[in-house]
């Protein structure tokens, strides 16, 4: 063979010899999969930020509450057959002892027409006032009850109130609070002085509780 084309064969055998990998040598470490390399911890998922979105704070079971409703009512009764129209506001403020009671402040002020009798027919108006427990039942309904003082345009006396309603649904607010609309129902009765003798007032209302 002659010697120059010796010469390429064994440059070519040893640039194929130095190109094979050594099948001894173990490759480098990846850092992103070895624990090691970011100091004990696996390296974060880029995905997590955006799976751990902020929960809205939880509505808390006891605090303060109030609310504010409108209301349609009608009277009748009384030694005097005393008979009224009335259209008028409500608004609470109390306490929420837990998820089921509440204790509040109830005030009620209407206005409307109202007689005497057979006598004729004149302005006339409301004013009451009662402390009322409140107690949540299933399915968003709700029963009260209580007493307080009460005022039928002139005469006034003592008064018991009973309350009956339900939360059809609630809108989240501020503070973990909602506000939760109620439709409810009222029954007044006016122990009132000067001869009127004992005056059911009979309502409904529409209005929302903040708690």
């Amino acid at each position: 063979m002659p010697r120059p084309v010796l010469v390429l064969l064994l440059i070519t055998s040893s640039s194929l010899a130095l190109a094979q990998p050594d099948p001894t040598t173990t490759p480098p470490p990846d850092p992103a999969a070895d624990p090691a390399a970011t100091g004990g911890m696996p390296a974060p998922d880029p995905n997590a930020g955006a799976m751990m979105q902020p929960s809205p704070p939880p509505s808390p079971e006891s605090g303060l509450r109030n609310g504010f409703s409108l209301s349609a009512g009608y009277e009748s009764g009384g030694d005097r057959d005393l008979t009224a129209t009335l259209i008028g506001v409500d608004w609470r403020i109390g306490y929420r002892i837990n998820k089921a009671i509440a204790v509040h402040l109830h005030s009620h002020m209407s206005f409307g027409s109202g007689k005497e009798g057979n006598g004729a027919t004149g302005f006339t108006g409301n004013f009451a006032s009662a402390v009322i427990a409140e107690y949540t039942l299933p399915f968003r309904l709700f029963v009260g009850g209580g007493g307080g003082y009460g005022v039928l345009n002139n005469p006034n006396g003592p008064l018991a109130q009973l309350r009956a309603g339900y939360y059809p649904f609630k809108i989240d607010g501020a503070a973990g609070k909602k506000r939760h609309l109620n439709v409810a129902f009222d029954l007044r009765f006016y122990f009132a002085n000067q001869g009127y003798g004992t005056v059911p007032h009979y309502a409904i209302s529409l209005g929302y509780d903040r708690f």
